[in-house]
């Protein structure tokens, strides 16, 4: 999708003036939420890694569809930090979940007030029940009006497990992160003499030590083309 420096075809929200934002609108009416948590990643990610994994989806995403893409929301339910019997209890947040729920929901009324036609909720954590409680409000916005629909995903729910499986800090994330922000994955603190583990290293999922940011890039293609699908259907 070609911009001009009058008609803009995508943008950062917080960055923009009012009149650049307009445009964006006026031709693509679609906001991008990620929403994100501050959690334990291992040594060897940053604990923004679902934010900032769902940040630059959405920005890839809106690169080839359009639209507007909203701070990720760094607020939530059931991390890494609530998981018994296990150690890792520093550098994770853990929000109530009616907090998570509450703030769902008004930032979806606030979009739809803004006029937008689709509002696409990527949730780059998707502990339970903190990802069902965002699918839900979702369902209770679109049940609520009929200008605007609510698509609440997540990356691994629009690529084929052939591809890539629901991980923490495991090959999938941690590929992601490379591709996305590199200076935000560092491998060689990973155990080098034995497989990562949920226990030891907050691992769970395939071996991390293969990631790369070419398998990042394969990822980051096959959730864009699913996306893009999803939207121009709701757009239709």
């Amino acid at each position: 999708m070609n911009a001009t420096a009058t008609t803009p075809a995508w943008g950062l929200y917080e960055q923009l003036l009012p009149a650049e934002i307009e445009a964006i609108v006026a031709r693509t009416p679609v906001a991008y939420l990620p929403w994100g948590a501050l959690e334990y990643h291992g040594k060897h990610a940053a604990v923004g890694l679902d934010g900032l994994k769902a940040h630059g989806l959405c920005v890839e995403l809106a690169r080839v569809a359009g639209g507007l893409v909203l701070p990720p929301v760094y607020v939530a339910a059931n991390t890494i930090k609530e998981v018994k019997d296990l150690s890792h209890r520093r550098h994770s947040l853990n929000f109530k979940e009616e907090t998570v729920r509450t703030l769902a929901r008004e930032h979806l009324e606030q979009l739809v007030d803004e006029k937008f036609r689709v509002v696409f909720l990527l949730p780059g954590h998707v502990g339970q029940p903190h990802y069902d409680i965002l699918k839900e409000e979702a369902a209770r916005m679109n049940a609520a009006q009929t200008t605007t629909t609510v698509i609440c995903t997540s990356e691994t729910d629009l690529i084929s497990k052939d591809i890539v499986i629901v991980n923490h800090a495991a090959l999938g994330e941690v590929s992601f992160l490379m591709s996305l922000y590199p200076q935000s994955v560092d491998l060689s603190r990973l155990p080098q003499d034995r497989v990562p583990t949920l226990a030891d290293d907050a691992v769970w999922g395939p071996d991390p030590r293969a990631a790369s940011a070419e398998k990042g890039r394969v990822y980051i293609e096959a959730f864009v083309a699913a996306a893009k699908q999803k939207i121009t259907e709701a757009l239709r």
